[in-house]
């Protein structure tokens, strides 16, 4: 063997100049395509052509009543008995409209006796948990005749 050919250097890998360059026309690819992709499904309000428009309009759905704490309910369901739970809400008043706290204790034994009925498969997932506090809300509503706007739930918690 001749040293010529021990003396062979290894092939050069990519440079570190075409690395960055590559990487940096990526990032205007993936800033470019997240731009579009933004403005197409971004939140477009009608009516809001500015940010103040659309900051109002975006704060009319937020319920602006008082909101009024319920006691923890603690339970058992129907289904298994020996399952307990704990339920923390609060509702939700409409504007204008005062909760005595007779009124919210009514709502709270409502909601204990609802809850006694539930059986537990009812109540997985978080499509469960919606369909509970949908519940809730129509009891509330009835039981006040009308004076409640929200309910909402807090805590959850089983045993």
């Amino acid at each position: 063997m001749s040293v010529a050919e021990d003396a062979r250097t290894p092939p050069k890998g990519p440079s570190l100049i075409a690395l960055l360059c590559v990487v940096a026309g990526l990032t205007m690819v993936a800033a470019g395509g997240g731009w579009l992709l933004g403005g197409r499904l971004g939140l477009h309000l009608p009516g809001a052509t500015k940010v103040e428009d659309a900051k109002h309009v975006v704060g009319e759905e937020v319920p602006s009543g008082s909101v009024v704490p319920l006691k923890p309910i603690l339970t058992n369901i129907k289904i298994p008995q020996d399952v307990w739970i704990r339920l923390e809400a609060g509702i939700v008043a409409r504007p204008g409209e005062k909760v005595s706290d007779e009124l919210a204790a009514t709502i709270a034994g409502d909601f204990m006796a609802f809850m006694r009925t539930v059986n537990l498969m009812q109540l997985r997932g978080p499509a469960g948990i919606e369909y509970l506090r949908t519940d809730l809300q129509e009891r509330a509503a009835m039981r006040s005749e009308g004076k409640i706007e929200k309910v909402y739930i807090w805590a959850l918690v089983m045993e």
